[in-house]
């Protein structure tokens, strides 16, 4: 049977290739850009009279580890050197009758073309030729719309949680994925903590070394990296290389550092403790919460055989506890433990609500090893092995403010991956590059209350054991990756392929101790539930995705000022049986970039870019299939006859008198895609100060939602009906309203979830970037982004108000942030001697230089405009038996509440001590939220079940955390 698969997946992969190929050949220039891992050389050679010389040779060394590359001119005196690693050159060059020509401190970065116009002079003119200006900072040669964040930037930025990936904020059109719902029944699943063009936060791909880092459950990334092993990282917000599969939205292609001939590294500890802290405005308990936080790691790299062999490895541990609190009214707290502390409801396991501080812990390490060896002059061999381990007890999941601490969650992550690569210079052409790696991600979610059943009354508070956020489960991943780039002419060419294999094992809770809902206090201190859901059966899963892609692409340069992208890009995915496998689909990439002057470039694209599908989305229809678990579902009279007999717990077996409710793919299943379309234009204002416009188009086609698809179409309801809709007692805001009859299209099933790919996305988006590269000790950059996101699922678990009205969910998506400010800087004080011109300090020098002397700010400032969320009624008004739940109330539309706008300040401040050789000492203090701003992220979104609303609708539940105050010591050697 796995043959069969592998041989069905195989004709599939051929099959695109095959096109693929055929459209490389028959158009002669297929697609192309920089290296995800790499960066790339061009230029010229001629004389003083402009006349190109030929069958010249260029040596390219990188000064720290002694490699070098040699790559000789064509015809046309052209030279180009791809895949080279990210470091500073030299570039030499010797020529009979001609002056030795040297070039000094060419920086490449990351996914970099740099082109260079050597000159040579005769022999008879000047003995020798040494340039060390660097190239412009705009490349001309670009296509892509990216946003590089460089090493000095990951090490001297604030970052609250060191996580090198919060960064990633910093590029313009980027902006912050929304906070988790706070509806029953919504997933604790995040993805990537930002979106891009409107998308959603699971469909982005992050990659370290060339190689996939992505959870493919909840699509989020996977290994945590120590900032000290990350070489620099870029952000492609609209990338138009073929090479880049896997993911409808943005891109972040991470390199990590290398080992040199001298040997370096440094050792630091973090420290932070509470009460330099300022209160959470958001809290209801008086006082400020206890926190301590301790976080200390060292990185060491160097050469284990000079020129040859050389290692990097970074080490980092954290160990805090503090105390979060909640926004749960006291005196709702009261009433409901006053009345549990009678005895009532005796099954109900909670007994007592919390409105007092909880403790909250966390215990992390990462540790990752680089090894890099050149096998031969022209073949490297490297080697990376990272892990991670974090525990967060008390507060990793179900963070709202109206959770009581006993549905609140503990997680333990722990993460292995070893990966490699081996890279062939072949000739002064060609570049072959395979790499491969093997991971496991085991991951375990435990809710604070081990028993169920959870109860929510709606808009109020939420206990006991959750609906969703117990599970444990275990992701092997697989995966091995070909390129082959060829140089020839104008000509940049490339092409490879990928196959990714994940097996995923799971046991996943969600429903198994079943939920309550109520639409009062009152209701539930009577016992009288709106509705009741509990999953029976087997939990657990067990099935494997292998992903198969292809790609041909050229870079071609047709003139000096123009550059055309072209390439075709095949994906396949393999899904388990009883999935449609999409075949269709083939995504074309063309990029363009003019440059009518040295200042100025002007860029446009088009690209279609495919998606992978979100395992915790399949494992639904796997696991609640009918046959192996499903769900049984009660309302109104029923669900209050079932708490009662279970005297307020969970059902222990499945009520005959039920009808199973299950979850089934959608037999039109696809591929999820985006199309993106940009425009830019890029101005050198000075030599390193840049300005930067740009247009962003992504329709985001086919994306996952979840539709029940076993209903009749709804009635009005009305006071005479309401019985024979059994609805006995409705409340005011289910009068006149449309509701689903209790009867079924398939009479065998009470619900049918399928799961759909009829979503759509649409984002426009308009951006503007001023930036300055490092020079005269400072570098900055600010964007402004402007932009619209509609769509009519935000998440592949949201369901439609009503399934026969699709065209009602389109609204401002959950992913929109109509406006969006970002600075941050990094500016050495022009004040003392610099330690790159001496050692220490000199005795001469005054009290106040020698006090503000080696000194560096670094500060963050991001303005943004608040977010929408959708408002509910807190329960199943329409008994569409939506979970999480849609019902709206009436004469407001999805997603018209927004949350208030953002504002927030990070600073560093860094005072360095110098003790000659490289060594030096650095003293810390970081502050974040300086003004302590009361930034809301999550609003409360219920209305309730009156014409008029509860007192807590759209008022705050969550915050982005009070100031806080983080000291270190840094000593770099």
């Amino acid at each position: 049977m796995i043959l069969t698969c592998c041989l069905f997946s195989v004709r599939y992969v051929v099959t695109g290739m095959a096109i693929s190929f055929a459209l490389l050949f028959c158009t002669a220039n297929a697609a192309a850009q920089a290296s995800r891992v790499g960066s790339t050389l061009e230029g010229t050679v001629s004389d003083n009279s402009r006349a190109v010389i030929p069958q010249a040779a260029i040596t390219l060394r990188d000064t720290l580890t002694n490699q070098s590359r040699t790559v000789t001119t064509d015809d046309q005196g052209f030279f180009r050197a791809d895949q080279l690693a990210v470091a500073i050159y030299e570039v030499r060059l010797k020529r009979p009758g001609f002056a030795p020509y040297r070039h000094t401190g060419v920086v490449l970065s990351l996914g970099q073309s740099i082109h260079l116009d050597i000159v040579l002079s005769l022999a008879s003119a000047s003995e020798k030729v040494t340039v060390s200006a660097q190239p412009s900072a705009i490349n001309t040669g670009q296509t892509s719309v990216v946003s590089s964040v460089d090493q000095e930037r990951i090490e001297e930025l604030p970052v609250r949680s060191r996580n090198y990936l919060d960064f990633v904020l910093l590029a313009p059109g980027v902006s912050i994925s929304p906070a988790a719902s706070a509806v029953s029944g919504s997933t604790p699943l995040t993805g990537t903590s930002f979106t891009f063009g409107g998308l959603r936060p699971r469909s982005n791909n992050v990659s370290i070394d060339g190689l996939d880092n992505n959870d493919e459950y909840t699509g989020s990334s996977r290994t945590e990296l120590s900032p000290e092993i990350v070489q620099e990282f870029q952000v492609v917000t609209s990338g138009l290389s073929a090479e880049s599969g896997g993911a409808s939205g943005g891109s972040i292609n991470v390199i990590t550092r290398s080992g040199t001939n001298m040997i370096h590294g440094d050792a630091f500890i973090f420290a932070q403790d509470g009460a330099l802290n300022a209160r959470d405005p958001f809290e209801t308990e008086p006082g400020r919460p206890s926190f301590r936080r301790f976080r200390a790691g060292f990185a060491l790299g160097g050469p284990i055989v000079k020129d040859r062999t050389f290692y990097y490895a970074a080490v980092e541990q954290e160990h805090n506890r503090g105390q979060v609190g909640s926004d749960i009214d006291p005196a709702v707290a009261s009433n409901i433990n006053a009345f549990l502390a009678t005895g009532a409801f005796p099954a109900l396991v909670t007994r007592q609500i919390t409105t007092a501080f909880s403790p909250t812990a966390r215990a992390e390490i990462e540790a990752a090893g680089k090894l890099d060896h050149q096998l031969t002059k022209n073949t490297a061999l490297m080697f990376r092995y990272a892990f991670t381990n974090n525990k967060e007890s008390g507060d990793a999941f179900n963070t709202s403010g109206l959770m009581d601490a006993s549905v609140r969650g503990s997680s333990f992550t722990s993460d292995n991956a070893l990966s490699g690569s081996l890279t062939t210079v072949l000739g002064s052409e060609a570049v072959s590059d395979l790499r491969f790696q093997a991971a496991t991600r085991h991951a375990v979610l435990r809710a604070n209350e081990p028993f169920g059943p959870e109860i929510d009354i709606a808009g109020l508070v939420t206990f006991g054991r959750p609906y969703a956020g117990n599970s444990i489960r275990r992701e092997n991943h697989y995966q091995a990756a070909y390129t082959y780039t060829r140089s020839r002419g104008k000509h940049l060419w490339k092409a490879g392929g990928a196959v990714n294999h994940v097996r995923l094992r799971d046991d996943v809770l969600d429903g198994f101790d079943g939920v309550y809902l109520f639409g009062s206090v009152a209701q539930f201190l009577a016992g009288s539930p709106d509705q009741f859901r509990q999953a029976f059966g087997s939990s657990h899963v067990d099935f494997p995705v292998s992903s198969f892609g292809g790609f041909v692409q050229d870079h071609w340069s047709l003139a000096r000022q123009l550059t055309v992208d072209l390439g075709v890009r095949y994906d396949f995915e393999h899904l388990p049986a009883g999935f449609k496998r999409d075949a269709n689909n083939l995504s074309p990439r063309i990029g363009l970039a003019w440059s009518p002057s040295p200042k100025w470039v002007f860029r446009a694209g088009y690209g279609i870019f495919f998606d992978r599908y979100v395992l915790a989305d399949l494992t639904r229809a796997i696991q609640k299939n009918g046959l192996q678990a499903f769900e049984q579902v009660a309302d109104g009279n029923a669900a209050a006859n079932l708490f009662a007999a279970t005297q307020g717990g969970p059902l222990s077996a499945p009520s005959a008198a039920i009808a199973p409710s299950i979850f089934r793919p959608d037999p039109r299943m696809a591929t999820p895609y985006s199309e993106q379309a940009s425009g830019s234009a890029e101005y050198l204002i000075a030599k390193d100060l840049t300005l930067w416009a740009d247009y962003l188009f992504v329709h985001g086609v086919k994306l996952p939602r979840t539709l029940n698809v076993n209903l009749l179409p709804p009635v009005v309801l009305t006071p005479e009906n309401a019985a024979s809709l059994a609805v006995p007692a409705p409340p005011p805001q289910q009068i006149g309203r449309e509701v689903f009859l209790p009867g079924r299209l398939n009479p065998n099933f009470d619900d049918i979830y399928a799961l759909q790919t009829s979503s759509n996305s649409t984002y426009n988006g308009a951006s503007l970037t001023l930036s300055r590269k490092m020079n005269e000790e400072l570098e900055f950059s600010a964007s402004y982004t402007l932009s619209k996101t509609y769509d009519d699922a935000s998440d592949y678990d949201e369901q439609p108000q009503n399934p026969f009205d699709l065209r009602a969910e389109n609204a401002l998506s959950r992913q929109h942030q109509q406006q969006r400010f970002v600075f941050n800087a990094l500016w050495d004080l022009p004040i003392g001697e610099d330690e790159d011109k001496g050692g220490s300090p000199q005795g001469n020098i005054g009290w106040l230089t020698q006090a503000f002397s080696h000194i560096e700010l670094a500060p963050i400032l991001a303005l943004e405009s608040g977010r929408p969320a959708g408002p509910l009624t807190g329960l199943d008004s329409n008994r569409s038996h939506a979970f999480p739940l849609s019902a709206r109330p009436s004469g407001l539309s999805r997603n018209s509440l927004t949350t208030p706008a953002l504002a927030t300040m990070d600073f560093r401040a860094l005072k360095y001590f110098p003790f000659g050789g490289g060594k030096r000492l650095d003293v810390v203090a970081e502050v974040f939220n300086v003004f302590n701003g009361a930034n809301v992220s999550q609003i409360n979104p219920v209305f309730g079940s009156d014409l008029t609303p509860m007192s807590g609708f759209r008022q705050p539940i969550a915050g982005t955390g009070a100031r806080q105050i983080q000291f270190s010591l840094d000593f770099e050697f």
